[in-house]
């Protein structure tokens, strides 16, 4: 039985998919790929308080590993 899921957490600190989590470190590290593109356009992410370049948004979101109750 599982024990842990993984949360992705954008440079704010917001979950990049609110509600939803990863059951491997793998599909939390795709997606976060996948969710950096999405910035692509506009050549940045932009921050609360700073515009963040796309080959350093990954480097700035987390991943955390949590226990299931």
């Amino acid at each position: 039985m599982r024990t842990s899921y993984y949360k992705v957490m954008s440079p704010d600190g917001l979950p990049i998919a609110p509600g939803h989590c990863y059951l491997t470190r793998d599909t939390a590290e795709a997606a976060l790929a996948e969710w950096c593109l999405r910035f692509a356009a506009q050549g940045y992410y932009a921050g609360v308080d700073e515009r963040i370049a796309l080959e350093d948004l990954p480097s700035r979101c987390t991943i955390t590993e949590r226990r299931m109750r």
